[in-house]
């Protein structure tokens, strides 16, 4: 590590000192893409890394943590850098820069992580859900096919056995499909 590299991982930490963060130090490009980055609360990266400017790191890192990332680049370049790296949602802040404002954007990334994170399990639900009804409305298409039963019947069939059988709905649906798998292509 040379001087300047010290130097510039001192700076972070003293900055950093203030969150009583532990910082993990990755002086060398090969380490850093070794690290196990889910461990991490953030990810802090200090650009230009010694191999290349570090954009590419970036993106990789994106897809191995859903912690925050925050890129550190000169600040004449550091727009240009948020172009360049806007679909990872990484923040970029402009060196030179007050320890401050370092701390400020930690904490404000890591509530914007924990904002993803919340809308990423709100849409893992919402998938969900949505894969249940399009499961279900296929259930009660084979009853009506089959059984020449009405929509409201079929649906009302679906929630009975459901409650009968202390099953969810999807669950109940599921059995119909299978039922009538030799039957119909479904």
């Amino acid at each position: 590590m040379n001087a300047k590299t010290r130097e510039s991982a001192e700076n972070i930490s003293a900055a950093l000192g203030e969150l009583s963060a532990d910082v993990e130090l990755c002086c060398d490009d090969e380490t850093a893409e070794c690290a196990d980055l889910a461990q991490f609360d953030a990810v802090i990266i200090s650009a230009p890394l010694r191999s290349e400017f570090g954009l590419n790191f970036v993106a990789s890192a994106a897809e191995r943590t859903a912690a925050p990332i925050i890129v550190l680049a000169r600040a004449d370049i550091a727009e240009d850098v948020q172009n360049r790296i806007r679909f990872t949602g990484a923040f970029v802040l402009g060196k030179p820069f007050p320890k401050s404002v370092l701390a400020q954007t930690v904490k404000m990334a890591a509530f914007a992580g924990e904002n993803i994170a919340r809308l990423r399990q709100e849409k893992t639900e919402l998938s969900r859900q949505l894969e249940d009804v399009k499961i279900i409305d296929r259930a009660k298409c084979c009853l009506i096919e089959y059984l020449n039963l009405t929509e409201n019947q079929a649906h009302r069939h679906i929630q009975k056995l459901a409650m009968d059988t202390r099953r969810s709905q999807r669950e109940i649906a599921e059995d119909i499909l299978r039922t009538y798998s030799g039957v119909t292509n479904v």
